[in-house]
């Protein structure tokens, strides 16, 4: 596979430099000048109608106030809902009891009013539901509920929950969705308990209802307008103007930052501010395209502004995009053109350079917004340039800092890998403008906060915060290579035992954020749901409702419900599968998106690229194919050409038949055109055939990138269960943040990307699932970093030595005994682990390593009063050593013997024993315990021999570890390579016992 095209910079990050000091295979990619292709992308019609056709813009135009700003909530048409329950009182004992229960004054009036028995008897359902549709707006919300009540499916049950809470207790709302409860299956509420986990769980337009803001945008909304009267009133009365408003929008991934920024420009900027110009400054080109798309779905003006690295660093780009232009409108604009000379192209510049002459030409050229913005969608380094030059401008410049609304988004991606792009963002934040927002999923509060982010100027600095409670469910898997598995991990799995447990759960927002890592089946057995069927009550709203009532439950678990969920967790469902490969653990109905260091080269593995016979033979179908198609479009066009005379109705021809004709189907539903496909590799396109493209900071084929801002708008409601055209998409870092697809449903993260990643990255990386679904690591410590954050290891690093150390002093305690008891010894270690919230495996394995640790010096600081087996100096010799060794194994045999009953605890003894040999955690500090080192083999044999390591356990360890390093070139293996001869031998014996016992 050639890796030609790699490395060319035409893609780079909107920001700091493309190679990065921290790893130079990391690409921190912060933008770079917009290229012709990126045009095409960002005003590609067939894009913009997608971004039109998909319900963000929908709701966008008819989003609602927040709902805590309503006095009340929205009713129903009380009278039409009373007439479809009465006129079918008859046909079922539910509608009777619906229309006497919910409706007792209307019922009885029913009876006693014949003109009115009459007008009802004239009604029929249908027609009733006629009139309620005719309302239109006035009748949405009436026709969703009285649907809900008929349909009375999962979904439906949960919006007549929602609908119940709003009104509260003995509402007429209450009363019907417990009637419609009682007269469902046991079935059917099974699947109400399971779906209430599900993202889909929620209100407003998703759900059906009036799609409503929620508070942290109204919150951010009345701040705002708040802030820019005050400087109005200010600038009116010559006073003092108000402090700037520096806000921190901490909201999950996935929860709408660009829509909400669009919202401030739509909903407020635009209608009561247009002075303001929000600068929108992107953390990735991809994001930057992919805002300007929305921009020109919303035929908002905008200017891209964007550094031009062929120089040296210190230009910029300022564009119009063509859609604000009013050239084909206006005649009076063209001789414009002509009379000022507009250039071919704008070149570079300093970004005021930039800026003045994109206003000068857009105010003679006559563009919407007269030579005005309302929207700079900015890269990184062009953000900071841009605040430098608005701070320096004078007041009635149009970018002055008074009327720029700078919204950051993501800020720190990419601090803590890049220091180029560290001193970047420090300059915008050293000169940010009258009013700004930092829109991040991972940026703490401003208290939390170095210095430096605070700017050097007095700020009025708030936060407002959307706590994580409904983000998607994304079940925590890890793939092993070795065994072609897929284990689940349960998000009680993460914890190595119970005082890590209780740690984490004194975390402000880690709890929170591993509710999203529950199953339903994990849910409901917290809330204490056994099917079948259920109460009423327990019906959980939405999602967000659910996690808070689970929360407590999960934060208070005692250890023995710990120990038992974390066991039961781990079975059934949570048991490890067997795969036929990872192409089997892919999404099938949606979108996975992988995550590596070398975007193509993972895509075309994953295509199969190395499978070569097979790909030979795919490589020789699509070049047949390629050929067929050239020939008839060439047929096609002489044909044309033939009955049409005129050259202009030639070229017209011949464009319909290049687009008609000329095209090739890779796979169902993906099509390209032949002139492009021939422009391209063939091995890129069987990798397109095999529905997988790629992203990456540089060097990606124009059509893969075409093709893949597509993926990025598919919409799996719309596919009607079929497979998403490309449904794998390859990622490197930067274009993690670029990637936001709703179809989204797996992520899988390699591990020479993830163990680069900081916790901030990763949970930007479980972030990118938009929908419930699973993500998938290739080692659980990366899982426990992104599970359990970044101080994770640290800790338990230095909690499992306390406890080693506990458990040796448990050990000494034991050795000056006259006489010992072993099951009374298990006992007091067994119980030791219990009070800690240690499992007894992990005691077991430090039992054995303090009797190995009996015959090192004494570590500092034991309490007085021990038996003091442990020698001056460290022994000289192996013999010495073992020998010493040997005695004490003698007096602790029947203890370890009995601890270590089953092959697995022997095995994490084992880890252990070379943990104390390398000088790892926990033993890091531990004086001459690397004298085990050398001695592996011959101190293997001793737990042997003694009993307390069996044959199986060793040669599994050997094999594990073994396998470990065939995937991971940098495992440390010197325990294993002295460890050898012994695991041979024992190998070879078992084999010489087989042969002897055929025969």
């Amino acid at each position: 596979m050639s890796d030609a095209g790699y490395s060319t910079d035409e893609d780079a990050h909107v920001g700091g430099d493309a190679d990065p000091v921290m790893d130079p295979t990391l690409n921190v990619d912060v933008g770079s000048g917009l290229t012709s292709h990126d045009w095409a992308d960002i005003d590609n019609s067939d894009l913009v109608a997608k971004v039109r056709g998909s319900a963000g813009f929908r709701i966008m135009r008819e989003i609602q106030p927040w709902d805590g700003a309503l006095a009340a909530p929205p009713a129903l048409h009380a009278k039409k809902v009373f007439e479809f329950f009465y006129v079918q009182r008859k046909e079922a004992d539910m509608w009777k009891n619906l229309a006497k229960e919910c409706f007792p004054e209307m019922y009885e009036a029913a009876g006693n009013d014949k003109s009115e028995k009459k007008r009802l008897q004239s009604l029929w359902a249908q027609a009733v539901l006629d009139e309620i549709k005719a309302m239109r707006d006035y009748g949405k919300l009436t026709l969703r509920w009285i649907t809900a009540v008929v349909e009375a499916q999962a979904s439906d049950h949960l919006f007549l929950r929602r609908e119940a809470l709003k009104h509260g207790p003995g509402s007429m709302q209450e009363k019907a969705a417990n009637i419609v409860w009682n007269q469902s299956s046991n079935r059917i509420k099974d699947q109400v308990f399971e779906a209430m986990h599900h993202w889909t769980n929620k209100a407003g337009a998703q759900s059906g209802g009036t799609a409503r803001m929620y508070k942290h945008q109204h919150e951010l909304l009345e701040e705002l307008d708040k802030h820019y009267e005050a400087a109005a009133r200010a600038r009116d009365t010559a006073s003092k103007p108000p402090l700037p408003l520096h806000v921190i929008l901490s909201t999950p991934t996935g929860s709408g930052k660009t829509f909400t920024a669009l919202m401030v420009h739509l909903r407020l900027l635009k209608e009561k501010h247009p002075n303001v110009i929000l600068l929108y400054s992107v953390p990735t080109k991809q994001v930057l395209k992919r805002v300007g798309q929305e921009c020109e779905a919303h035929a908002a003006p905008y200017w891209t502004a964007a550094r031009d690295h062929s120089g040296d660093g210190t230009m910029h780009q300022v564009r119009r995009p063509y859609s604000i232009r009013d050239k084909a409108r206006n005649r009076k604009a063209m001789r414009a053109k002509a009379a000022i000379g507009e250039k071919l192209s704008a070149g570079s510049g300093t970004v005021e350079q930039q800026l003045e002459y994109a206003a000068k030409v857009g105010f003679q050229l006559k563009d919407r917004g007269a030579g005005k913005p309302d929207i700079i969608i900015a890269d990184l380094n062009t953000t900071a340039s841009l605040l430098k030059a608005a701070n320096a401008a004078p007041e009635g410049s149009f970018y002055h800092k008074e009327n720029l609304l700078l919204y950051f988004d993501e800020p720190n991606m990419g601090i803590h890998l890049d220091p180029n792009v560290l001193g970047v963002v420090s300059t915008i934040q050293s000169n940010m403008p009258c009013a700004a927002v930092l829109a991040s999923a991972t940026l703490g509060p401003w208290e939390g906060l170095e210095e430096w982010w605070r700017g050097p100027l007095p700020a009025r600095q708030i936060t407002i915060s959307m706590e994580p409670y409904d983000l998607p469910m994304s079940t925590l898997n890890v793939w092993s290579e070795e065994k072609s598995s897929l284990a689940p991990i349960s998000p009680l799995g993460v914890f190595e035992n119970y005082v890590e447990f209780q740690r984490t759960m004194q975390d402000v927002r880690l709890p929170i954020l591993l509710l999203r890592h529950l199953t339903s089946r994990q849910g409901n057995d917290l809330m204490g749901i056994k099917g079948p069927g259920g109460d009423w009550n327990k019906i959980q709203s939405d999602v967000k409702s659910l996690r808070l009532a689970v929360e407590p439950i999960f934060k208070g678990l005692s250890y023995e419900d710990f120990t038992r969920l974390k066991k039961e967790w781990a079975t059934g469902d949570g048991a490890p599968i067997k795969m036929d490969g990872l192409r089997s653990a892919l999404s099938k109905e949606g979108v996975t998106m992988v995550g590596c260091i070398d975007p193509r080269k993972v895509a075309m593995i994953l295509a199969g690229y190395l499978d070569r016979e097979a790909w030979t033979q795919d490589v020789h179908k699509l070049n047949n194919k390629l050929k067929e198609a050239e020939r008839m479009m060439k047929e096609s066009a002489k044909a044309e050409k033939r009955k049409k005379k005129d050259d202009e109705d030639e070229a017209m021809l011949g464009d319909d038949a290049e687009g008609q004709i000329g095209l090739i189907t890779l796979r169902p539903m993906l099509k390209v055109g032949v002139a492009e496909a021939l422009d391209s590799d063939v091995d890129t396109l069987v990798m397109l055939s095999k529905g997988i493209a790629y992203a990456c900071g540089s060097g990606t084929d124009p059509m893969v990138k075409r093709l893949y801002n597509q993926a990025l708008l598919t919409v799996p409601d719309s596919l009607k269960g079929r497979a998403p055209p490309l449904n794998v998409l390859v990622v490197d870092y930067s274009s993690i943040y670029g990637t936001d697809c709703p179809a989204v449903d797996t992520l899988l993260l390699q591990e020479d990307l993830g163990r680069l990643l900081a916790w901030e990255d990763l949970q930007q990386f479980l972030g990118r699932l938009r929908r419930d679904g699973t993500a998938i690591f290739y080692s659980a410590r990366t899982l426990r970093r992104a599970a359990l954050g970044p101080g994770a290891e640290a800790v338990a690093d230095k909690e499992q030595t306390e406890y080693a150390r506990e458990v040796e002093v448990a050990m000494l305690g034991f050795q000056d005994k006259p006489s010992r008891d072993a099951n009374a010894e298990v006992a007091a270690l067994v119980k030791l682990a219990e009070t800690k919230g240690r499992s007894s495996t992990e005691t077991a394995g430090f039992a054995v390593t303090a009797v190995l640790s009996f015959t090192l010096p004494p570590p500092p600081g034991l309490p007085k009063g021990l038996a003091s087996p442990h020698p001056a100096e460290v022994t000289g010799t192996d013999k010495e050593l073992l020998a010493a060794l040997g005695k004490h194994l003698k007096t602790n045999a029947g203890l370890l013997e009995t601890l270590l009953k089953k092959r697995t605890d022997q095995v994490k003894t084992i880890e252990k024993i070379e943990a104390l040999a390398l000088s790892a955690s926990p033993f890091v500090n531990r004086t001459g315990g690397v004298r085990f080192l050398g001695a592996a083999a011959q101190t293997l044999k001793l737990l042997y021999d003694a009993d307390v390591l069996s044959e199986e356990a060793v040669v599994a360890w050997g094999q594990a570890k073994g396998a470990a390093a065939e995937l991971d070139p940098d495992l440390d293996v010197r325990f294993l390579e002295k460890a050898k001869p012994f695991i041979t031998w024992l190998e070879e014996d078992s084999e010489s016992e087989e042969g002897s016992d055929e025969e």
